[in-house]
C-alpha cells in the first residue's frame, strides 16, 4: 500500500469490471501468487498506449500476460507488443490467454532472457514498459531506451516497492540494498536529459518519462 485505503478503494472503483479472461488471469495470480499489474496501472497503460499513438510496444516481464493484454488491447489494428519472459509456464499461460482475448495477432511473446532480447531488436519503438526484475532495471533502461523514438514514452513498474522506497529503507520483501538501488534507478531516471520523466503514485509506483 503506498496510498491510503480510502484512496485505493476510490481509484480501484473508477477501474471497469475485468472481461472474463482478464478477470480469470487476475484469479490465476492469486492462487499461484504470480506479480502482476494492478487494475490501475493496467488502465494506465491504457492511457500511454493511447497518449503515444503507438503502434509498436516494447514490453519487459510478460509473467501471465495482464500487463501484455491491457496494452495490445489498446493497440490499433497492425500494432504489436514485443514481450519478454523467461518463465516458461507464465510465457505458455500467457500465450493461451492472449488467444483467447483475441489479441494473439498483436503480441509477439519471446520466451528470452530480456537483455539479449532487447539488444537484438531493431526500433523505433513507441513505447517501452520494464517490469522484469527489479536489479535489472538500470540495464533494462539502457539497453530499450535506444528504441523508444524520440516523443515515445518509457513506462517502469513497482518503483516505489511498496512505498518502501520513499521510506529510505528495507521491509519484508524488500531488503535496504533493494530500496537503495531503487531510489538510485529513480533519480537517474528524472534526471536523465534525454528523458522527461516522473514517478507517479499508482499501483506499486509508476515512472513514467518521455523521450527528448
Amino acid at each position: 500500500m503506498i496510498v491510503t485505503d480510502a484512496v485505493q478503494a476510490y481509484l480501484r472503483g473508477l477501474v471497469p469490471e475485468p472481461d472474463p479472461v482478464l478477470a480469470e488471469m487476475m484469479a490465476h495470480s492469486r492462487r499461484d501468487r504470480i506479480p502482476i499489474v494492478v487494475p490501475e496501472t493496467g488502465v494506465l497503460l491504457s492511457v500511454l498506449v493511447t497518449a503515444a499513438g503507438a503502434r509498436r510496444v516494447v514490453e519487459v516481464g510478460t509473467a501471465i500476460g495482464v500487463s501484455t493484454l491491457h496494452m495490445a488491447r489498446a493497440l490499433p489494428d497492425g500494432g504489436l507488443v514485443v514481450s519478454f519472459e523467461i518463465d516458461r509456464e507464465r510465457h505458455e499461460a500467457a500465450r493461451a490467454y492472449l488467444e483467447r482475448a483475441g489479441v494473439a495477432d498483436r503480441t509477439d511473446l519471446r520466451l528470452q532472457d530480456a537483455g539479449e532480447g532487447l539488444a537484438s531488436l531493431e526500433g523505433p519503438f513507441d513505447l517501452a514498459f520494464l517490469d522484469g526484475v527489479k536489479d535489472d532495471y538500470p540495464r533494462h533502461l539502457e539497453l530499450a531506451l535506444p528504441l523508444v523514438r524520440s516523443g515515445g514514452v518509457v513506462a517502469v513498474d513497482n518503483v516505489l516497492l511498496s512505498g518502501m522506497v520513499a521510506e529510505g529503507r528495507g521491509a519484508g520483501h524488500w531488503t535496504d540494498d533493494h530500496v537503495a538501488r531503487m531510489r538510485a534507478f529513480n533519480a537517474a531516471l528524472v534526471s536523465d536529459r534525454d528523458l522527461a520523466g516522473t514517478v507517479l503514485p499508482v499501483g506499486d509506483g509508476v515512472a513514467v518519462a518521455v523521450r527528448r
